[in-house]
């Protein structure tokens, strides 16, 4: 568990979409302190995007961002980023096995590595017949005559 999950309990479950925030108060829902770097560097409050610093996934994946830091106060302001990143990953998950679903329709079986191997053959496929094509050819079993140089 990260150090910084009571943080990411706490924002996910505010009803509210902004939160001003004390260091004290979110060492106090952290229940021990910030390090020094959060009350030097900006930096450490960013929203970064992908799995950067835990402090960032916290408040990333309860589906909020930092804004208005005030280092001198030491308040920093929560807003709701939109739907949490792990909600995300959830949806993304639904809409993956429902595409393996019907990729298994297509080829008649649930066998997942049956279905990921033709789908990265499929492709392949394609990608080497848009090559062909852009070369000007199109039948991949043409065998070119040698080219013969006239004679001078």
């Amino acid at each position: 568990m990260s150090i910084y999950e009571p943080l990411r309990n706490h924002l996910k479950n505010l009803r509210s979409t902004h939160w001003k925030a004390s260091f004290s108060e979110i060492e106090r829902i952290l229940a021990r302190p910030l390090p020094k770097s959060a009350y030097t560097y900006q930096a450490w409050w960013a929203n970064q995007e992908g799995r950067g610093h835990s402090q960032t996934t916290a408040w990333r994946d309860a589906g909020w961002k930092t804004a208005n830091l005030d280092l001198s106060s030491k308040t920093v302001e929560f807003e709701r980023a939109g739907q949490p990143v792990s909600e995300k990953i959830i949806e993304k998950d639904r809409a993956d096995e429902a595409l393996l679903r019907r990729a298994g329709l297509y080829l008649g079986t649930t066998d997942r590595q049956l279905i990921y191997r033709e789908g990265v053959k499929a492709l392949v496929e394609r990608e080497a017949a848009k090559r062909l094509a852009r070369l000007g050819g199109s039948s991949p079993d043409l065998e070119i005559a040698p080219r013969r140089r006239g004679e001078g």
